[in-house]
């Protein structure tokens, strides 16, 4: 069984929150593959940290992600176009309502993070579930949420992550299991993950696939999608 982790945020330099350093301890927790999604900068910024990921020697897979934070619908959506191509896992950064909508009716949308953050409610609605499930955009779980969420009680929290939880498995929604990492500390065993969202009401054997099969089809689909419109050096379909 194989385990991916989709989400997590890292620095270049050596240090305490260095890429190397993460990948070496999700190979200690048994993962196969990592994704590295940082909030977007520049281009020249996100090629900066597939260059630096191309040099990493690891039996965990390294995958070149990056994480969507919109000022609006519009600013969502030049994102998404001009970074596409460049990455592997397209993550939007979710709560604001109406990104959340705009993130599920993308196509181009690998996973929505964290709908319900911010929120009085769970962020998620019946309009968004129907399109995230046409357009095959998986719902995070992010589990950095639960384990820094100071600002609001942990129940609040929980309880608006197990409404996701419960709707998404209602209205067929793909569902993705992720730390939300931002150092090595804050990682988890992924039979952890799993149990957590067990408690919250994802049945066992769903969470397993969350965190094994659902990650893993995302990584495939989007390696056979990003070589397929590379023809040979140079040259590309567009």
């Amino acid at each position: 069984m194989k385990f991916f982790d989709l989400h997590v945020k890292t620095k270049l330099s050596n240090g305490e929150n260095s890429i190397e350093e993460m990948v070496e301890f999700a190979e200690k927790l048994g993962y196969h593959g990592l994704a590295v999604c940082d909030n977007f900068e520049s281009l020249e910024k996100l090629r900066e940290v597939k260059r630096v990921l191309k040099e990493i020697s690891s039996p965990v897979e390294v995958y070149l992600g990056v994480n969507l934070e919109a000022n609006d619908v519009n600013h969502l959506s030049q994102m998404i176009n001009k970074v596409r191509d460049e990455v592997l896992v397209l993550i939007v950064h979710g709560g604001d309502y109406n990104i959340n909508r705009a993130a599920c009716e993308n196509s181009k949308v690998d996973i929505l993070a964290h709908p319900e953050l911010g929120r009085i409610d769970s962020g998620l609605d019946e309009a968004c579930l129907n399109a995230a499930k046409e357009n095959n955009v998986a719902i995070e779980t992010n589990f950095n949420e639960i384990l820094l969420s100071y600002r609001k009680p942990r129940s609040f929290i929980l309880n608006h992550i197990a409404k996701n939880i419960k709707l998404c498995d209602t209205y067929k929604v793909p569902i993705i299991l992720t730390s939300g990492a931002k150092s090595k500390w804050e990682m988890r065993d992924p039979r952890q993950i799993i149990s957590v969202t067990n408690i919250l009401g994802l049945d066992l054997g769903k969470a397993f696939n969350s965190i094994t099969s659902i990650p893993q089809e995302i990584v495939e689909n989007n390696k056979r999608t990003l070589e397929g419109k590379k023809i040979t050096e140079g040259v590309e379909i567009v």
